[in-house]
């Protein structure tokens, strides 16, 4: 045989295609692009606890105070007492919580929107603080005008007068004075009327006199309301350490005002401070 001589090659070609066609077919697999691997974000740390807050000694009848010791620790700490004694429905303490807020804290405008709601809604449901009208701080509210107008004035005073007593929750006792001074010119529309407020007699304390006009009769009550608030108001900011409200804006209720942003814990030290004790002798 002839081992040397090499094959033709169309012989080559047909061993290549018997060969191929005993071999098993293979698909080869389509690369893929490598996958990115993300890692995850670490998951936040855990919010710290809440600090444990002293709802106080809940089986004792809390006093008009009750929680000042708490206002130094800020708004957002006594909006958290507030909050938490609701939670709880100690309602009555809730309530002087919510006023420390706005009294003894310098709250932002919407922590004082916060507390200003919840004392509207906590207020109507209790009873008033004082209900024993012999107990309450008396309060003397002047005013003085022309002859004219000082008759009409006398019932609208004592009209506003129980306003006050309500607003304050019975914590005070409002007679009125009224002076009639001289009658004002026909040609002038608008009457001057002047009101302050004084303790029980002609040796107590004075708050300032504030002066207004009014077109009207029917203009003259909200105009008392909304005078005495800021006479209250400034009284306050100038001789005690709480906080001054805001001042009433043009569509506020001066009553609402009177009820709800001046405390009943402001009330008590207003009448305080205008029937200081007598001079030890």
């Amino acid at each position: 045989m002839d081992f040397t001589t090499p094959p033709p090659a169309a012989e080559l070609e047909q061993v290549r295609q018997r060969v191929q066609s005993t071999l098993p077919k293979v698909e080869l697999e389509k690369s893929t692009p490598p996958v990115a691997i993300v890692e995850k974000p670490a998951p936040p740390p855990p919010a710290p606890p809440k600090p444990i807050v002293d709802l106080g000694d809940l089986k004792a009848a809390p006093s008009l105070s009750e929680y000042t010791k708490n206002s130094v620790d800020g708004s957002d700490s006594a909006i958290e007492l507030a909050t938490q004694l609701e939670a709880k429905g100690e309602f009555k303490r809730a309530l002087l919580a919510w006023e420390r807020v706005i009294d003894l804290t310098k709250p932002d405008d919407r922590q004082a929107g916060v507390a200003i709601a919840s004392i509207q809604r906590l207020r109507p449901t209790l009873p008033l603080w004082n209900e024993k009208p012999k107990l309450a701080r008396p309060i003397t509210l002047h005013a003085s005008a022309g002859k004219k107008m000082a008759k009409s004035l006398l019932p609208i005073l004592e009209e506003v007068a129980r306003d006050l007593e309500r607003a304050s929750s019975g914590i005070i006792k409002v007679k009125v004075k009224v002076s009639a001074g001289r009658t004002s010119s026909p040609a002038q529309h608008a009457t001057p009327v002047a009101i302050w407020l004084t303790g029980a007699d002609s040796r107590s304390s004075s708050t300032a006199v504030r002066s207004f006009t009014v077109g009207s009769a029917d203009a003259l009550r909200p105009a008392i309301l909304k005078n005495v608030f800021r006479i209250t108001r400034s009284h306050l900011s100038r001789w005690t350490t709480f906080t001054a409200p805001a001042d009433l804006n043009d569509a506020e209720n001066p009553l609402d005002a009177l009820s709800y942003r001046l405390t009943r814990l402001c009330w008590s030290e207003f009448a305080t401070a205008l029937n200081p004790p007598p001079k030890k002798k």
